[in-house]
């Protein structure tokens, strides 16, 4: 069995995050003249459980240019449905060993994403799912987003904390919850974001309700690795508070972990989700939560963004706005990521 891009936000050292970020920069500087060979003949099997715009595009785009060969498997519809055995139902599914093996014999590398709805929203069960395709494929696997982590997007929020301020020891970041209409968003981006973020040295105020906090092993691992290095780490109740003298706000709703089933086949308690979600409604970007930051702070959303509710146009679509610099990094993030796994020579 060999290594993927499963959780890397738990299992990497700072040192090591930091390398790869550097590289990942790099590698973007040569794209597309110089990178264009990098993957030839390589072929990855693609697996969305969930509707994809950044992800997609960005893997397939990025290792088309780079001489690879992407092929697309609905697992849902095109293919029997991966599962797990207590999952199997006979003629519509098939075993998540199986098919990693079979794909590991015709391909280079299988990439998931999976979160929500195809694991019944028990938090860890689509992850489960993941490390499963993990323990039988002899090729990489790369996460493309699961319910606990998204190394793929905080990699490029990095990149993009990177390019926006430079060196991040001592930088300021707001990782903050926002109201949205619908609840049905993981906590994988802010969860992968803190970690990556105290990896890179960064001061993270992380601003929330109550209702919204993160998986406590995933708390205690962003606090181990600002000690590691010296990084701090604040929690907040309070909107303005999170966002007082911040350099960077990264403001996006996410659901309430107390309110989702402990068990396949059990409902999302949605009263409560719901109610939660419409006590803060206020918790929304919009200039004057802005100026509340640093002077010339800047706004991230890994999107899609539900307008008017997360963030106002005139700030996701005004001068402070990185995200859409912070999308583009998407392609360059997972060019990093497939050089990693596949060709890590050529990020030297």
């Amino acid at each position: 069995m060999t290594s993927g891009w499963l959780a890397p936000d738990l299992t990497m050292s700072a040192a090591d995050y930091r390398e790869l970020v550097g590289a990942a920069l790099a590698f973007k500087r040569r794209y597309p003249q110089h990178t264009e060979l990098v993957l030839r003949g390589r072929t990855i099997y693609f697996l969305f459980y969930n509707a994809s715009l950044r992800t997609r595009s960005s893997f397939q785009t990025g290792l088309l240019r780079m001489g690879g060969h992407p092929i697309t498997l609905d697992p849902q519809n095109g293919i029997y449905t991966p599962a797990l055995p207590e999952a199997e139902v006979p003629y519509s599914t098939e075993r998540v060993a199986d098919v990693a093996r079979v794909l590991s014999a015709y391909g280079d590398a299988i990439a998931i994403r999976m979160y929500g709805d195809p694991a019944g929203w028990v938090y860890g069960g689509a992850h489960r799912h993941l490390e499963a395709f993990r323990q039988w494929a002899s090729v990489p696997v790369i996460n493309m987003e699961f319910d606990r982590f998204h190394p793929c997007q905080a990699l490029a929020d990095i990149m993009t904390l990177r390019e926006q301020l430079g060196g991040l020891t001592g930088c300021r970041l707001c990782i903050s919850w926002a109201y949205s209409g619908s609840w049905h968003k993981p906590v994988a981006v802010p969860q992968s974001l803190l970690l990556a973020a105290v990896k890179s040295g960064m001061d993270v105020t992380l601003a929330h309700p109550p209702a919204f906090a993160l998986d406590p092993d995933v708390m205690r691992a962003a606090k181990q690795f600002a000690a590691h290095t010296g990084a701090s780490l604040r929690v907040t109740h309070d909107f303005r508070d999170g966002v007082a003298d911040a350099h960077a706000v990264y403001a996006k709703s996410w659901c309430s972990l107390a309110h989702l089933p402990a068990r396949i086949g059990e409902p999302v308690d949605e009263a409560a989700m719901r109610a939660a979600f419409e006590a803060h409604r206020d918790w929304r970007v919009d200039q004057s939560v802005m100026r509340q930051a640093a002077p010339s702070a800047g706004y991230l959303h890994c999107l899609p963004a539900d307008r008017g509710q997360e963030v106002t146009d005139d700030v996701i679509d005004g001068p402070q706005s990185w995200v859409f610099q912070q999308a583009a990094n998407r392609l360059h993030a997972q060019n990093a990521v497939m050089a990693h796994l596949l060709n890590p020579g050529c990020l030297a």
